[in-house]
């Protein structure tokens, strides 16, 4: 199953780092963006899934996706993620609404027990595990050796691990920037909400 990491919308609590360039409403209304075009991603896949939310359930906004949601665990982003995952299975962002979908289904077929992608800002995209018993713990969050860090944490626990292909998420300016660039080189279909609203900047 694929899991998918949202946070609700609100202004001034996403994307905190785009507020400097966006604004707090703006930064807000491109992660709304960015999600919906991730879940319709996946959605679009045929593979399961669900939303695993942080904020709250009765937001209309959660509404619009249509989705099976589950509260996001309390503490920091391992224990988070140790227990969406807890009977396996695949963890990705709602801010990479250009992923390919054949990472989805690479890392789902895998047989190792660790699957990994890793990020341009030194943490990852996609992550995958078997069992994550005690393998997303003393890893560094939202550092730039993050995916350096979770990689060696499986090989020291005895776990196989697959590297899957880079790919990029947008939490600032520079990526963001990117982007904005990269949907020029995509067919219109490719995140149709997110390229909605850089068209209206």
């Amino acid at each position: 199953m694929i899991h998918i990491f949202v946070r609700v919308p609100e202004p001034g609590t996403v994307k905190t780092r785009l507020i400097p360039l966006l604004g707090a409403s703006g930064a807000a209304h491109l992660a709304a963006a960015m999600a919906a075009d991730v879940v319709e991603l996946v959605r679009g896949s045929g593979l399961p899934f669900r939303v695993v939310l942080a904020g709250d359930p009765c937001h209309p906004w959660v509404r619009t996706l249509d989705c099976e949601v589950e509260p996001q665990h309390p503490g920091e982003l391992g224990a988070r993620l140790a227990h969406a995952l807890r009977e396996g299975g695949v963890a990705i962002g709602s801010d990479a609404p250009t992923l390919p979908v054949s990472l989805l289904h690479e890392a789902l077929a895998s047989t190792a027990d660790m699957v990994i992608a890793p990020a341009f800002d030194g943490g990852f995209t996609l992550v995958g595990v078997s069992d994550p018993l005690d393998v997303f713990e003393l890893v560094p969050w939202s550092s730039p050796d993050t995916f350096v860090r979770q990689h060696q944490r499986a090989i020291d626990l005895g776990r196989s691990v697959r590297v899957l292909p880079f790919w990029y998420d947008v939490d600032e300016a520079d990526s963001y920037r990117f982007l904005c660039n990269h949907l020029t080189t995509l067919p219109p279909r490719v995140a149709p909400r997110t390229r909605g609203f850089v068209a209206g900047r």
